[in-house]
């Protein structure tokens, strides 16, 4: 938080393809920050450093489709949902979880926002 300097969460853009210009993001925010726009706003804010400063190609992200209001936040920025990959990750508890994967290539960005 800009007005306390507390951790609410990490965003990072991460497995860069120099072949494709294609990387990921990942982000988590803390429970009690939810529902307050940070993740929207922490996103958006990486995306557009990914395509216009870093001249990505396209960025991906992928969230549990137990967790639907991830899927929001990647939406609202502008990505789309691609698919959904079966067990894809393992959770805490020791179970496999399906996740959605969303996606947003560089000129569909440019094209939204100008």
């Amino acid at each position: 938080m800009k007005s306390s300097g507390e951790l609410i969460g990490a965003i990072d853009l991460f497995h860069f393809d120099p072949m494709t210009e294609n990387c990921e993001v990942g982000y988590t925010i803390g429970y009690d920050w939810w529902n307050k726009g940070y993740g929207t706003e922490a996103l958006s804010a990486v995306i557009e450093f990914g395509f216009k400063t870093m001249n990505i190609h396209k960025i991906s992200a992928a969230h549990n489709t137990d967790n639907p209001a991830s899927g929001k936040i990647m939406s609202k920025v502008g990505m789309q949902k691609e698919g959904t990959f079966k067990h894809m990750i393992r959770n805490a508890k020791n179970q496999y979880k399906d996740c959605a994967v969303y996606g947003l290539l560089q000129e569909d960005y440019i094209n939204r926002v100008n």
